[in-house]
């Protein structure tokens, strides 16, 4: 495959290795939807201490929000109470009463239009009635991992195949050798139709912004609840590490969670009875999510974060609070109902989150929203919210978030014990004793004399923080606050032509026991890192160079990668980082000792934070060689593909 055609592949594509499915289109779905059994108390919370006891729909498979399978209860241990056998009696029978009058209904409902002239489309929809009583909504098209042709595309959609695939391209043009404008691309489609440039002078850190699409695909290419239902059942999720299990009622959080692995029957019998659930790390299991978040990270220079909410229909799973991040609410599926409150004074633009906030001390809303399929909500910290479905409506939506600790105050905590040192080891006055005696004039129990001896005290310590701030050093504050992005941040996504043309991909390989394709760095060898923001250089004891391509996608799941270079080889460092995204040949880095530079090239190439502009040459000796020995013809040395 060339180059150019491994480009006009989705990104995505290189990871995820499914297959869309398509969608029948003479199907359709019903509008009144079984309504989800709930305790007849809401405010007791008994019926979830019950739920806890029961393994819960054994057979239930999510899609759209809804669940379809075998729905009776098993008890774990096998030993049922009176009192709940009793429960969940009546609960089988009603709900059976009620789905015998929802097909009724519907099948009486397609009589009618048969006899109106619409036969063939009454017995569609009398069929489709039978097999999906417990649907209200359109099957979603699943998000295909090549281009698709218009023959895969849903009729019902509005989205028209030349809108679908530049979205593709939006979000995944990752295989370009330039990927500097993937950031912007990807924060360019999120808010469509606002404009970045706009969005920052209006909206960013001060107002809030509410894009309505009535388009419900826009977003179906970053998550589904089909893909959340695989991720619980293919990977081994924890409660509390990953998944929260929550419920808010008469003004009471509660969290459900059990201990160890979450086991799907047993989550989603919490969910039918109005828990929420949340799912704290997504991009761990689902690379969609994940090539988002590399890109929105590289565009804000900071670490980008995520959180999946699936909440039931008629509830709520959290109080009103408010949180310390920039929060873009993207609606997957469904729809919720918002309410956003103001900030109280030093809650504006918050350094922390909220505990639980009582609505008596909140006010009331500025804003009620309604987020549909498709639509996103922003918001800056500080701002209060809470989310609550209606009866007749599942919600699914994922929050991203960013800029977490990323203030001035951050920067200015970064710099100033660094700059107290410096003042105190330059500066005579820091050393000096503090008066005799001088806590019978300072402290709380003295704050509101006025003797001269306090304010002698007083006005010589502002004096002293106006000398500080000659010893303050930005950058040093801005590359302690970029060593701390780098430990947080995810690896980047390579594309497949840029994996290809760095250590993983490129080099020594292995056939029938030999090591062949043996390669070396040469002068004029051109290379760049491979993102940004993959390095951070930091002068401490010695120049080292952070860097995250060896990060865990768990939060601080690997320790901190960092590589120690020589002071003499710091230009060619930055050379690499003023050039970037374009290539440089290694004779063109800055010094005279060009072995120096070569194994400087080499260390970063090997470490995989350089990409090379074509694969990289051979070292023709023994060890290295490509000939097979036996037959003497030249053996395959190309590279699987990524």
């Amino acid at each position: 495959m060339s180059l150019q055609e491994a480009a006009n592949i989705s990104a995505f594509s290189v990871y995820m290795k499914k297959t869309a499915k398509k969608k029948n289109p003479d199907s359709s779905v019903l509008k009144n939807q079984l309504p989800i059994k709930k305790s007849s108390n809401p405010g007791s919370n008994k019926s979830k201490s019950e739920s806890r006891r029961l393994n819960g729909t054994p057979n239930l498979h999510k899609k759209d929000g809804k669940f379809e399978g075998n729905t009776k209860h098993k008890h774990l241990n096998g030993t049922v109470s009176a009192s709940i056998k009793r429960k969940l009696e009546v609960d089988s029978k009603q709900k059976l009463k009620k789905k015998k009058i929802s097909i009724e209904i519907k099948e009486k409902k397609s009589n009618k239009s048969q006899k109106a002239g619409k036969e063939k489309q009454g017995k569609k929809k009398k069929k489709n009635t039978i097999m999906r009583v417990e649907s209200d909504e359109e099957p979603p098209t699943l998000v295909p991992i090549v281009r698709p042709s218009i023959s895969d595309l849903n009729p019902k959609s509005n989205i028209n195949e030349a809108e679908r695939l530049q979205m593709h391209q939006l979000i995944s043009e990752l295989n370009k050798t330039d990927p500097s404008p993937e950031g912007y691309k990807v924060f360019k489609w999120l808010i469509e139709p606002m404009k970045p440039k706009a969005f920052f002078e209006k909206y960013w850190e001060s107002q809030v912004l509410h894009i309505q699409r009535n388009d419900k695909n826009y977003y179906r290419d970053i998550l589904t609840t089909e893909r959340l239902d695989d991720i619980f059942r293919e990977f081994p999720l924890q409660y509390t590490k990953n998944v929260d299990v929550v419920s808010y009622e008469n003004g009471i959080k509660e969290i459900h969670n059990e201990e160890g692995r979450v086991v799907p029957a047993a989550l989603y019998d919490y969910y039918l009875n109005g828990c929420s659930i949340r799912v704290l790390n997504p991009h761990t299991y689902d690379q969609r999510v994940y090539a988002v978040l590399a890109a929105l990270q590289e565009y804000f220079g900071c670490m980008a974060g995520a959180n999946v909410y699936l909440t039931p229909p008629g509830s709520q799973g959290f109080a009103p609070h408010y949180d310390d991040i920039e929060a873009f609410v993207i609606q997957l599926e469904g729809r919720k109902n918002w309410k956003l409150y103001k900030p109280k004074g030093s809650d504006v633009l918050a350094r922390d989150s909220s505990p639980n906030l009582k609505h008596e001390g909140i006010g009331k809303p500025f804003m009620e929203v309604t987020l549909n399929a498709g639509d996103m909500l922003y918001f800056p910290r500080g701002t209060i919210h809470e989310g609550r479905t209606d009866d007749d409506s599942h919600s699914f939506h994922i929050t991203i978030s960013v800029y977490q600790h990323n203030s001035y105050a951050d920067l200015l905590e970064n710099m100033l014990p660094s700059a107290l040192k410096r003042a105190a080891l330059e500066n005579i006055e820091f050393r000096q004793g503090l008066p005799v005696n001088f806590l019978r004039h300072l402290g709380y129990v003295n704050k509101g004399d006025s003797s001269e001896q306090r304010q002698t005290v007083v006005d010589h310590v502002k004096n002293l923080m106006k000398i500080l701030a000659r010893y303050v050093d930005v950058d040093e504050g801005a590359d302690k606050l970029g060593r701390k992005f780098m430990y947080d941040s995810l690896p980047p996504v390579l594309s497949k032509p840029e994996a290809t043309y760095t250590s993983k991909y490129d080099g020594d390989f292995m056939r029938d026991g030999k090591i062949l394709n043996r390669v070396e760095i040469g002068m004029d060898t051109e290379v760049r890192l491979v993102r940004y923001h993959s390095i951070r250089v930091v002068l401490e004891d010695s120049p080292k160079i952070y860097y995250n391509i060896d990060n865990a996608r768990v939060y601080h799941g690997e320790e901190e990668q960092v590589l120690t270079i020589d002071e003499e080889l710091l230009p060619c460092v930055r050379a690499l980082q003023k050039r970037y995204p374009k290539f440089m040949k290694v004779e063109e880095l800055p010094g005279e000792d060009h072995l120096a530079k070569a194994r400087l090239v080499s260390d970063l190439w090997e470490k995989g934070l350089l990409v090379t502009n074509g694969p990289l040459d051979p070292v023709g000796d023994d060890s290295s060689s490509i000939e097979d020995e036996e037959s003497g013809e030249e053996c395959d040395t190309s590279i699987y593909p990524v």
